[in-house]
């Protein structure tokens, strides 16, 4: 849900606390015990902007898995997306997609009703597809020629049972009059600019996708969970996390307040990240390293369900509650040579469930004014747990 329902870039907690509501509404309003998704009638006593948001949300969000499950890994937001020229319409579809080896694209519209008779809501996702979907069909959308598409309707107004109501393409459309040959490399990179802004924040994913961001520059995490390396995101505000104190210099209350950083539970795997700075660093018109990957094998998306966490099939994935039992290291990316560098092992404290304490501290954060990113020193206030 918070990859499928922002648009711009947005903070990593942020998305943290907007996930945690929708997680609370829909564990109030949605039984978890039949094996069919619904959404229970006491939803109704909503205020209706607040259903709207929720079946809206979680209807992307099913959108987005169906799309993971035939196949599609890749996911950018349409309005992210270049077009060198454009239908007689200005109805657009939400997402485009990309299979791993494909050359093509899919373009995919999300509705989602718990109110509307099934009949009506089918001519909804019909319409969907003839206005938003089939119209750009054959046209070049980020380097990569659109070929097919879906209108991916929830049905959500049966007290038991959803339904997913799907209108696509039957047949592929041709190149038309669009200049081959297509390269969906901006659909790969968007969709991992998603990934960076959930890890680290807004600034970090607009300064990459403009190329003036330096990886090189930045000191990360890494963490060893599930048997791999995982680079792991940072947060910036006070929230319930895993904090990481990046050196073994304690001062005598236990804490070396210089050297505190706060993790956030989103991470990616090492070598998906290699391969994703690598492709930043790359023109283009050349060779995407991004092109090379794989799925994530569906064994290892089981065992991180298994631990509490979740994967998906790019490498991005949520980690689970034991990893703050993993062993935590610092890396920095060389470019020159296309790999991480550890630099050392860090102390990892447990998670922090009440804010005791609280501590002051001067921390560098980024602004954007014209696309341009300027420094600026704030006061942040951090909060972490009683050392004793």
């Amino acid at each position: 849900m918070a990859r499928c329902s922002h648009l711009h870039p947005i903070d990593a907690a942020a998305v943290t606390f907007e996930s945690e509501g929708c997680r609370h509404l829909i564990a109030k309003h949605v039984d978890e015990r039949p094996n069919d998704f619904s959404i229970l009638p006491s939803a109704k006593r909503l205020k209706d902007f607040s259903r709207t948001h929720m079946v809206g949300v979680a209807g992307a969000g099913i959108a987005y898995l169906q799309m993971i499950r035939d196949g599609y890994v890749w996911c950018d937001h349409f309005e992210n997306l270049h077009m060198r020229r454009k239908p007689r319409t200005k109805r657009t579809p939400d997402f485009v997609f990309s299979r791993p080896g494909q050359i093509d694209v899919a373009v995919t519209e999300s509705k989602a009703t718990h109110g509307s008779s099934r009949k009506q809501f089918k001519r909804t996702v019909e319409s969907g597809y003839l206005k938003q979907v089939e119209p750009y069909l054959g046209f070049e959308i980020g380097g990569a020629i659109a070929s097919h598409g879906f209108s991916i309707g929830s049905w959500m107004t049966s007290p038991t049972r959803a339904e997913l109501l799907i209108d696509h393409t039957a047949v592929p459309a041709p190149a038309g009059s669009d200049d081959p040959p297509s390269n969906p490399k901006l659909v790969r990179r968007g969709n991992y600019l998603t990934v960076l802004s959930l890890m680290f924040g807004p600034a970090i994913a607009a300064a990459a996708r403009a190329g003036t961001w330096v990886p090189s520059e930045t000191e990360f995490l890494a963490v060893h969970w599930l048997d791999r390396d995982w680079l792991i995101g940072l947060s910036e505000l006070p929230r319930p996390a895993l904090w990481v104190a990046a050196s073994q210099n304690e001062t005598s209350a236990g804490i070396d307040w210089d050297h505190v950083r706060l993790s956030n539970d989103f991470a990616l795997e090492l070598g998906v990240a290699r391969a994703l700075f690598s492709s930043l660093a790359s023109a283009d018109d050349e060779f995407d390293p991004l092109a090379e990957l794989g799925r994530m094998d569906d064994a290892l998306i089981a065992r991180a369900r298994e631990a509490g966490g979740a994967l998906y099939p790019d490498g991005f994935a949520v980690l689970g509650k034991d990893k703050a039992d993993a062993p935590v290291t610092v890396l920095n990316w060389n470019p020159q040579q296309g790999h991480f560098k550890q630099q050392e092992e860090v102390k990892v404290a447990d998670e922090l469930s009440v804010p005791v304490l609280q501590r002051a501290s001067e921390i560098q954060t980024w602004t954007f004014e014209h696309e341009r990113e300027k420094p600026k020193t704030e006061q942040l206030r951090l909060t972490v747990g009683r050392s004793d």
